[in-house]
């Protein structure tokens, strides 16, 4: 049986570019979405086979891991990381806002349920 859990990650659509790259070497499965707003656009990941609570945790680690690597990459560039994580039956997350921990607390919350 195969489990999923998807987080809507939005971004603008510059910030993007510098994102993507960071969640596919990380072997995250991603589905961009473009709003109707041009400048920014949605990132679906999809974190699939999560069976075992071990692994579906270490996915999510590893997903908050590229998620703030990609919020330091903006700070180096003396930009302030845009973009908000969406998950259904959690309030939204400011990701200029957030500190790593909050990114890491916020993405486990709501464990995927096998």
């Amino acid at each position: 049986m195969t489990h999923e859990q998807s987080i809507a990650i939005d971004i603008p659509a510059d910030e993007a570019t510098a994102l993507l790259p960071l969640l596919h070497q990380g072997g995250f499965t991603t589905q961009p979405i473009q709003r109707r707003d041009l400048d920014w656009q949605t990132i679906v990941v999809v974190i699939r086979d999560l069976g075992e609570i071990a692994g579906s945790v270490a996915a999510i680690i590893a997903l908050a891991e590229k998620i703030n690597a990609y919020r330091e990459s903006m700070r180096r560039q003396g930009k302030t990381p845009r973009g908000t994580l969406r998950r259904p039956g959690q309030p939204p997350l400011d990701l200029s806002l957030a500190t790593d921990q909050e990114v890491l607390e916020w993405l486990l919350k709501t464990p995927p349920q096998p």
